[in-house]
């Protein structure tokens, strides 16, 4: 991946999808709010439980179709933490993160 940019902010998921799987119906996030901006997601990448110490976070890798998002859910907290943003050449980036950007790019 090209591009990455770490976040590691909590975000609002404000509509949710399901999908039902071999045995459950799934929930995954459909629209984020993060900084003042409202990003739809079109497509869902990977979704995997983990733990954190004693903590289950779910990692769901979406997509909106020009930058790619990994969001982890804390399902005791009950937050959602937007981890990166990846390959968002056409995306608005806020200025705060460019350097960011341009220090793990120039790393690569």
């Amino acid at each position: 991946m090209e591009n990455v940019v770490a976040i590691n902010k909590d975000v609002n998921i404000v509509a949710y999808y399901f999908k039902r799987g071999t045995k459950r119906l799934r929930c995954f996030p459909k629209k984020m709010e993060w900084d003042g901006k409202n990003v739809i997601f079109t497509e869902q990448g990977l979704r995997h439980p983990t733990k954190k110490g004693q903590r289950m976070i779910h990692v769901f890798d979406m997509t909106d179709g020009s930058a790619d998002y990994r969001l982890e859910f804390d399902a005791q907290a009950l937050t959602w933490t937007l981890v990166y943003i990846a390959d968002q050449a056409f995306s608005p980036m806020d200025p705060q993160y460019a350097a960011s950007n341009l220090s793990a790019a120039a790393t690569a």
